[in-house]
Order: structure tokens, then C-alpha cells, then sequence
């Protein structure tokens, strides 16, 4: 068995670290799923709170010590249900091979170059993924963000392809897109480098179920330069619905 640390970090002030917020007042929430079967086994029911702050950056942790990773995939969220207002009360995150989960507001966001953000998304769901900090991308005319398997893995046999134009989905699942028009990179503020990608759900429906996904993402300048913006080993993970029918019975 392994030591698994969930740390979840709040923010006020668009961005500012929450420190000193009680602890009984945070809610933690942790679920182990069977790799294999998706049997999913609840190990902290809301009940629990963090045991510890770390100081001056507005994380607040707790440790869970019988993690088995070889066996689960572990789903964490934190509530914050204190009088503080907060850009976020709700935050997720999840951990495969780790020894941390750590739940961010919001869950996506990365910065510059820097490896070690995580990104859940749900089969069968829109992906909005809002990703910022990216630095100044003005210069970029044009965004890639790129899932797969591993690196090593051609274009054709990504799990994502995508980049900013509103035909803009190359690929999907290691294939040609039910529709280009399906996926979509939206800049958001070039200055401040916040992106949206989207993925319509008509295309996650089949979405394989896989943790462990390397990303990154990269801009491409009108002389061909191109740049490395974020990217994360091991960060991607695709998680199944449950919910399949989406019309009112009759």
C-alpha cells in the first residue's frame, strides 16, 4: 500500500491564495475505481476534513494511506462551506500512478511549460476545458492541443487532436472526427494566454475509458517557430459516465 496526499488549493480574488480558512470547514471527498471492473468504493464521504495547511500558499491536506495504485484510479473533491468567499467552493481531481492528488481552482488551469496539471474529463459529456496562464500567445496564429498515449505515438493515433479554428477537430480516438466542426480551441485572452477547447459530446460518446494520457500544447507563429506552452505526463484522464440515454421516456 502507498501514502496518497490530497491537497486541494483555494483562491480568492481571482487568484489570490486562500490561507486560513478552518479546516472543519473543508469538506473532502475521495473514491477509489477498480481499473479493471469500475467498481468504485467510497473512502471519504464528505465527512472528512484536511489535517494540515501548507503555508502561505492556500492548500490544505490530508493524507490517505492505504492507496493501491497498481489496482485504483482515485477521484478527490474538496467543499469549501465557510463564510469566505472564494472564486471556487468546489474543486476536483484525480490520481492513478501518483503519490498526490491535487485539486486546484480551477481544476484545469495550467501554466507556462510546466508539467504536473491534471485533466479529468467524462466520456459521453461536452469537454470544456478552460486552461490559463499560458503566457502571451498573440504572436501564435495558430494553437495545437494534442492527447495521446504516449509520446512516441504518430498524429493519426492521437486520442485528441485540435486547434483554433471552428473546424478545428483533427482527430479523435486514433481516427478521422465524426465532424471537424466538433471540436474548437477558443482564445480567450491572447495576452494572458486563456484557451477553451470544446468537444462535443457527439464525439466523446465514444471515448475510450484510459488514465495515464500525456498533452501538450504548442503555438505555431506566421514564420513556422514553434513553441511549447504546457504539457503534462500522465495528467489526462478520461473517466466513464454513467448516464448513457439522454431522451425522456415516452
Amino acid at each position: 500500500m502507498s501514502n496518497l496526499t490530497v491537497s486541494a488549493t483555494f483562491t480568492k480574488n481571482s487568484g489570490q491564495p486562500a490561507t486560513g480558512l478552518t479546516l472543519a470547514e473543508i469538506n473532502l471527498y475521495l473514491t477509489a475505481v477498480h481499473k479493471t471492473t469500475g467498481a468504485r468504493t467510497v473512502i471519504w464521504d464528505g465527512t472528512q476534513n484536511p489535517t494540515f495547511e501548507v503555508t502561505n500558499t492556500g492548500a490544505y491536506g490530508r493524507i490517505y494511506t492505504s492507496a493501491d495504485f497498481d489496482t485504483y484510479v482515485y477521484f478527490a473533491a474538496a467543499n469549501y462551506t465557510g463564510a469566505t468567499t472564494l472564486d471556487q467552493d468546489w474543486i476536483t481531481g484525480a490520481a492513478s500512478v501518483e503519490t498526490t492528488v491535487s485539486l486546484s481552482t480551477p481544476v484545469a488551469t495550467v501554466t507556462a511549460a510546466v508539467s504536473g496539471s491534471t485533466i479529468t474529463v467524462y466520456r459521453g459529456t461536452t469537454w470544456i476545458i478552460a486552461l490559463t496562464g499560458l503566457g502571451n500567445i498573440s504572436a501564435y496564429d495558430t494553437i495545437y492541443f494534442s492527447v495521446k498515449r504516449y509520446p512516441t505515438d504518430s498524429e493519426d493515433d492521437a486520442i485528441l487532436r485540435v486547434y483554433n479554428d471552428a473546424s478545428g477537430l483533427l482527430r479523435f480516438n486514433g481516427a478521422a472526427p465524426t465532424a471537424a466542426t466538433n471540436g474548437t480551441i477558443t482564445i480567450d485572452d491572447a495576452t494572458a494566454g486563456d484557451i477553451t477547447i470544446t468537444i462535443q459530446e457527439a464525439e466523446t460518446s465514444g471515448a475510450p475509458i484510459l488514465d495515464c494520457l500525456d498533452y501538450d500544447i504548442k503555438g505555431v507563429d506566421d514564420d513556422g517557430n514553434v513553441i511549447m506552452l504546457a504539457y503534462g505526463t500522465e495528467k489526462f484522464t478520461i473517466t466513464a459516465d454513467i448516464t448513457q440515454a439522454y431522451t425522456s421516456p415516452a
